[in-house]
């Protein structure tokens, strides 16, 4: 019973709870959802939108598109967050111009045929124009196509896809006649060569369109062919033809705000009309020089628009942008939060939160039956960020854990018999500093490690760090102390590649004292010998006998020796 409690107070919680966003009716559905004693909660209101766009205005029929302009007015009202309906009105105006010229529309009651006929019967080339005028009405169901995301909480683009009917009206005219009221001359638009600049002849297209827009003037003056069969109605003079139609769109929506939405759509009108460019006949069949056969489809006319839409009224946001699937994922996580909580470790360290008295214990970290993080040297720091986890009980430690040692030697403050022994020297286990005696008099310098290379190699070997850290220790002891460092190669190669080499040698020692030990690079006295001075001398210049190679060992290497000042 108070696990049932728990599952419906969490799925009352992705449900909202502002009266707003529910019709009254619906308040008590609500309230019983809440109450756990119903397993759906109602709908939320359904908000109206509405929009207005405008773009590019074309027809897709038989004389080729020159854009032009439409708008259009919506007013959307969501039926649940899949499926809308909406009320579509426009008004537009699409162009067309051919390039080829045609003379398939003689015999047929147009203005071409009454213009360009001649009496003999013959009929002249002619360049396909129109201008259509139209408006529609109608109503179309949307349908969101991103709405229901499995993976996602809230969308801020939504893609949709709209089918829908109305009925339109258009009117078409053609360009047919100059200012004066004559005939066009359309010989030098047909002798531009449409093959002039490439075997597509895209370059001679253009010049044709360029050519025709400069011989007509734009008026388009005379009806074009219509239906004596059809009614239609008048505007301004002009009768328009109606036509029932069906529609289709795509589109994309951008959310900017919960009540303001941007919209990219490309919507098509289609009605059973072969008219809408004012041209509907072929060039072939019936004679030499008209045809009697209709073209094959039907016209259409498109809009591709930029549109703004406002949400109107209170409450949620659309329901085209609310994923229904959203609040059922919220639902279920939730009671798996709540459910888990009775065994959840938050820590990972073994121990439930609930009886975890530390639940907070880093990741990785040993801890006792409590889940508190394991402390073995009782130092106050826990044993996955010690240092030194296991120090000696009761001896002073700094931040990491480490037993402090005042004067550096190496040696705990506990057990240090001189924890201010002076820095840089040797020390013993007790933490009392050797000190070198000095050479005096006419004594010998004191000698020194000498550390060794490999066949043609000047960097430090691991196996001498320790000799340079004796050096190190030698002139930390006696800072007015200098060095002679001397840099040797075996006999192999040329004397200028071995000089070189036994210098790179010493400045390569002599740089690891300086950088890894600060010790001044002016206590140092360099030279280099190349192979003037070999420990083994007379061994053969070649790299066949292995057996040799460890004496030749010996000679590549570098001296450190004492300077009295």
């Amino acid at each position: 019973m108070f696990l049932g409690s728990i599952v419906l107070t969490g799925f009352a919680q992705v449900v909202s709870e502002d009266p707003n966003d529910y019709r009254e009716r619906d308040q008590q559905s609500l309230q019983d959802f809440q109450d756990g004693n119903v397993a759906f909660p109602p709908k939320p209101r359904n908000q109206l939108s509405i929009g207005i766009k405008g773009g590019i205005s074309t027809v897709a029929g038989d004389v080729a598109p020159q854009a032009d302009g439409g708008f259009a007015l919506n007013v959307r009202k969501a039926l649940g967050h899949a499926f809308s309906v909406r009320l579509h009105a426009g008004i537009g105006r699409a162009t067309g111009l051919n390039y080829q010229p045609a003379k398939g529309y003689a015999f047929h009651a147009n203005p071409w045929d009454v213009n360009y006929r001649r009496p003999d019967g013959v009929a002249e080339n002619v360049f396909y124009n129109f201008q259509m005028r139209y408006g529609d009405i109608g109503v179309e169901g949307v349908i969101n196509l991103n709405n229901i995301n499995f993976y996602k909480e809230t969308n801020k683009w939504n893609i949709y896809a709209a089918l829908g009917f109305g009925a339109m009206g258009y009117n078409v005219k053609v360009d047919a006649l100059n200012a004066s009221g004559q005939i066009y001359e359309f010989t030098s638009v047909e002798n531009i060569d449409l093959n002039q600049g490439d075997a597509l002849g895209i370059e001679g297209r253009r010049d044709r369109i360029a050519q025709l827009k400069t011989l007509l003037d734009g008026e388009y003056e005379s009806l074009a062919e219509g239906h004596a069969d059809e009614q239609g109605f008048t505007v301004g003079g002009d009768p328009y033809v109606i036509n029932p139609y069906i529609s289709g769109a795509l589109g994309l929506r951008y959310r900017v705000a919960s009540r303001v939405e941007l919209e990219l759509e490309h919507r098509f009108v289609r009605a059973n009309d072969d008219l809408m460019d004012g041209q509907r006949w072929q060039e072939s069949g019936g004679g030499p020089n008209f045809g009697s056969a209709m073209t094959r489809d039907m016209d259409m006319y498109n809009l591709t628009s930029l549109g703004i839409h406002f949400r109107l009224g209170k409450g949620v946001e659309s329901l085209w942008w609310q994923n229904p699937v959203s609040g059922i994922y919220s639902d279920i996580a939730d009671t798996k939060k709540l459910v888990n909580s009775l065994t959840e470790d938050t820590d990972e360290d073994g121990v439930p939160d609930l009886y975890d008295k530390e639940p907070d214990t880093p990741e990785g970290s040993p801890v006792d039956p409590s889940g508190r993080a394991l402390d073995s040297d009782r130092d106050g720091i826990i044993d996955t960020e010690d240092a030194e986890p296991f120090s000696t009980p009761g001896v002073d430690v700094d931040g990491s854990g480490r037993a402090l040692d005042s004067d550096n030697d190496g040696v705990p403050d506990a057990y240090d018999k001189e924890p201010n022994s002076p820095p840089g020297m040797y020390y013993d286990a007790k933490g009392v500093a050797i000190v070198f005696p000095k050479p005096e008099g006419n004594e010998q310098p004191c000698l020194l490690p000498i550390i060794y290379f490999d066949l043609d190699r000047d960097n430090i070997k691991p196996e001498f760090y320790p000799e340079l850290y004796y050096i190190a220790q030698v002139m930390r002891a006696d800072t007015e102390l200098k060095v002679s460092a001397v840099g040797h190669t075996d006999n192999r190669n040329t004397d200028a590649y071995n000089q070189d080499l036994s210098m790179r040698r010493v400045n390569n020692a002599v740089d690891f004292l300086v950088n890894t030990y600060g010790i001044d690079r002016d206590r140092f006295v360099t030279a280099y010998e190349g192979e003037k001075q070999p420990q083994i001398g007379d061994l053969p210049e070649n790299h066949r006998n292995r057996k040799l190679e460890t004496l030749h060992y010996v000679n590549r290497r570098v001296e450190f020796e004492c300077i009295q000042n």
